[in-house]
């Protein structure tokens, strides 16, 4: 995951937008639609106002193969972990449809952490929960 979906997800997470968040680091709404597009990205001190208010490590932030987690799980929500299962969600995202097997890598109440192959794809994706209208899991073996 590069930085900027790095950025995004954390935003997405947080239920910032670009203006708010732009605000809250001290640049322009285009300024972080360009690091979130990989256009340019933030420089150290912008890393720093970025790390501090999302509580993240700059190493998080810039090391590729670092992912963004949820945190804060509920032992109930701990069982789903490791789990496949298929998602009724409501995402704006073609690669996704109910018949598409999803793993859950992570999951807290307000996030579910996902993976799942898109033709040769594995993509991983956080997903907000209050998107997700049911879940279906499937039989050890399916």
């Amino acid at each position: 995951m590069n930085i900027g979906e790095k950025i995004i997800e954390l935003r997405k997470k947080d239920n910032l937008t670009q203006e708010k968040l732009a605000e809250k680091i001290g640049v322009s709404r285009q300024t972080l639609s360009n690091w979130e597009n990989n256009i340019t990205c933030p420089d150290l001190n912008q890393a720093k106002c970025i790390v501090e208010i999302f509580k993240i490590s700059l190493d998080d932030l810039i090391d590729n193969k670092t992912e963004i987690g949820c945190s804060r799980k509920s032992s109930i929500l701990n069982k789903i972990i490791g789990k496949t299962c298929y998602l009724d969600e409501d995402l704006d995202d073609y690669r996704i449809a109910y018949n598409t097997p999803c793993k859950v890598l992570d999951v807290n109440n307000e996030f579910i952490k996902i993976e799942f192959k898109s033709g040769k794809e594995v993509i991983t994706k956080l997903v907000p929960m209050k998107l997700i209208s049911s879940i279906e899991f499937m039989e050890e073996g399916e």
